[in-house]
């Protein structure tokens, strides 16, 4: 780290130099407006820790084989198993949803102001249209006040929704282990109306052995200002993916003598997954007058779900699962004299219900049935915000949430978890470029109904795994200059009953979970961006500490050992330069801290750096190609940790250096 440090200090009088040149271009961040919060604030004024990203220009640079290539480059949240389309992309944010043994925990999810993640807090992108996606917003910090359950962190993510007039659009990429995606977006625009069509084809042999994927998606938007007060948005999702093979975890051992072998395991059992999943979802915009209005959403998922796993008894899963919810706010605004301010009552409801079954696992073939259960799950959520506004530069901010969550199976065994969770907020504009603000938020995080069904005395239902709570302070500073934004922010997060994974020698390769005591997070988040009129720095730099504060496993005390699964440290480079008005070039490094692999702190994985470079020219009128180099420098480093698994088997090799290129045809 010592190294990247003096680098900055040898690259700030390159900063000094360019910021007296008359090439500077402004960053109009003044009237950037935050719309997660539930109330539209700007972007300088908001108490909380947000990132706010946009796609608009640059989104066909990448590669798009994975969504964590979206939200890089931001302070406090990290992604693995970008590469295993099987367990599907893991985030966590300021170590919220680490536990996650596939797919994503703990945070909440929402896809054009519709949510993507179950009232159990299970998320899963692989019906996401990449290539389709706007801007993202995410809160780095717990929000229960605001979405509920599993709210230890918030990505809100939109789709391309004005488009400026129609067009027909055809993408490839074509990439390294013989990945291709074809995409195919159609946009029809009226009067009053567009219809948006994207379809995304796309399949990779994968880098490792047995890791190879095949996906298909179809995206249908519809947007329609009936008048102008009111406004719809219909729009409809169907993914299907025939198969995700999944390589499996492996010894260090294995990992120096093959890195790209799969766990024999894995092969014998022959492990993947398929999806087949349709959702549709509707939002309605009112307009009651220029001060008041309604949001409203209704929406319906339904997946089935199809994978075996590396073991016998109970490796084979079949998951039929329905998903429906429905919500509305209304927000009222009042101008006084010397403040404005800002009411909103809200209510959601959401409903889950899967039919689970397990079969035993005869070396890939589907053995006698060992579960079969129906297991259900019900939230209802009434939430306040109100935030004021007053001309001397203040802003006050608070709000309360009441969740009611029934989890039942089969109809019987129901748990209620009630939980209230209320929040504050106050910033301060010192001056026209500076402003402070303080933050109390809370979360909670029950037990996903995965979870509570993989019990180790093998029953259907393990009672014993309690809801997770966390209490969020944070302080930051916001800097913003013609040219330059500054972000500082430090947090400290208490949690109790923080829920891990763990295997056991029966069931190798099967996740297991229990409650750990209580943890301490602490942290310190650092974000800048320089922007000039040929090219655009940004640099973030994560520095945390995440402990547990009270844990005693097997007779050993585990105090203040570190949580596993997160890097203390991140820092992020980019450098984008505008070589040309029709060429642009850039260069990103990503740098992860040590973390460990287990609870005991035994097995520390090493710190890496990732380098990749990116160019992207304009050939035709409104057409391009691009080509890029993952991994220049050719690093060893891991795609995934398997937490505290069984027998040592952490490790999931990331790909070496690897190449890409893409085409796009627009007109």
């Amino acid at each position: 780290m010592l190294e990247y440090i003096n680098k900055l200090f040898l690259l700030a009088p390159f900063f000094v130099f360019a910021n007296l040149q008359d090439s500077i271009q402004s960053i109009d961040l003044e009237n950037v407006v935050v719309k997660s919060t539930k109330i539209n604030t700007i972007q300088k004024q908001i108490p909380l820790s947000v990132t706010l990203k946009s796609f608009s220009k640059d989104k066909n640079f990448d590669s798009q084989s994975s969504f964590s290539n979206f939200i890089k480059n931001t302070p406090g949240v990290f992604t693995t198993s970008s590469n295993n389309f099987s367990q599907d992309l893991r985030i966590s944010i300021r170590g919220f949803g680490a536990r996650s043994a596939f797919g994503i925990r703990g945070l909440k999810l929402i896809v054009d102001g519709i949510p993507e993640t179950t009232p159990d807090g299970q998320s899963q992108l692989d019906n996401l249209p990449l290539g389709l996606i706007s801007n993202i917003e995410i809160l780095r910090g717990p929000n229960a006040n605001l979405y509920g359950n599993s709210s230890g962190g918030v990505i809100s993510i939109n789709t391309l929704s004005d488009p400026n007039e129609k067009y027909y659009r055809t993408s490839g990429i074509f990439g390294a282990y013989q990945y291709q995606s074809i995409q195919r977006t159609r946009v029809f625009d009226w009067k009053n109306s567009n219809l948006i069509i994207h379809y995304d084809k796309r399949r990779s042999n994968g880098y490792r052995d047995q890791s190879g994927y095949k996906s298909n998606i179809l995206n249908l938007k519809y947007i329609n200002e009936l008048n102008q007060k009111n406004k719809i948005i219909w729009q409809i999702n169907y993914t299907n993916s025939p198969y995700a093979f999944d390589p499996g975890g492996l010894k260090l051992s294995e990992v120096e003598n093959n890195r790209r072998q799969a766990r024999k395991n894995n092969i014998d059992y022959d492990t993947y997954e398929k999806v087949e999943h349709i959702k549709t979802g509707i939002s309605w915009n009112y307009k009651k007058n220029e001060n008041s209005f309604f949001d409203s959403y209704f929406f319906y998922q339904q997946r089935d779900f199809y994978s075996k796993l590396p073991f016998n008894y109970g490796g084979i899963i079949s998951i039929d699962r329905n998903y429906f919810g429905f919500g509305t706010k209304y927000t009222t605004n009042k101008n006084f004299q010397n403040r404005n301010t800002s009411l909103v009552l809200g209510v959601d409801y959401l409903s889950q219900s899967d039919d689970r079954k397990r079969f035993k696992n005869n070396f890939g073939l589907r053995g006698e049935i060992t579960l079969d259960q129906i297991e259900n799950f019900d939230t209802s959520g009434f939430y306040l915000v109100n935030q004021t506004t007053y001309n001397s530069g203040l802003l006050l901010r608070y709000g309360i949430r009441y969740d009611i969550n029934s989890i039942g199976i089969d109809s019987d065994n129901k748990v209620n978890l009630d939980k209230v969770n209320p929040s504050l907020g106050l910033s301060y504009s010192i001056n026209s470029s500076d402003n402070i603000f303080f933050s109390f938020g809370t979360s909670f995080e029950t037990p996903t109904l995965n979870e509570l069904s993989n019990n180790p005395d093998g029953s259907g239902f393990n009672k014993d795994l309690k809801s997770n709570n966390a209490l969020n302070y944070e302080v930051g500073w916001r800097k913003l200059l013609p040219n330059i934004s500054i972000e500082a922010v430090a947090y400290i997060t208490n949690s109790d009953n923080e829920i891990l994974p763990y295997e056991i020698e029966l069931f190798p390769g099967k996740n297991f979970y229990r409650n750990v005591g209580s943890t301490l997070r602490t942290g310190i988040e650092l974000s800048s961006s320089f922007s000039f009129k040929s090219w655009l720095f940004n640099i973030n730099y994560t520095l945390s500490k995440n402990r547990f504060k009270d844990f005693t496993l097997d007779g050993n005390d585990l105090s203040e050992n570190l949580i596993p699964g997160i890097p203390s440290q991140m820092l992020d480079l980019e450098i984008l330069f505008k070589l040309s008005k029709k060429s642009t070039l850039i260069l990103t490094n990503r740098h992860i801290g040590e973390r460990y692999a287990d609870n005991l702190n035994q097995t520390l994985v090493s710190s890496y750096n990732i380098f990749n470079i990116k160019y992207s020219r304009e050939v035709l009128k409104n057409s391009e190609f691009s080509i890029g180099v993952n991994n220049f420098f050719n690093q060893d480093y891991f795609d995934n940790i398997r937490i505290n698994a069984f027998g040592k088997r952490y490790y999931e090799p990331a790909p070496k250096r690897n190449f890409y290129f893409g085409v796009n045809f627009s007109f």
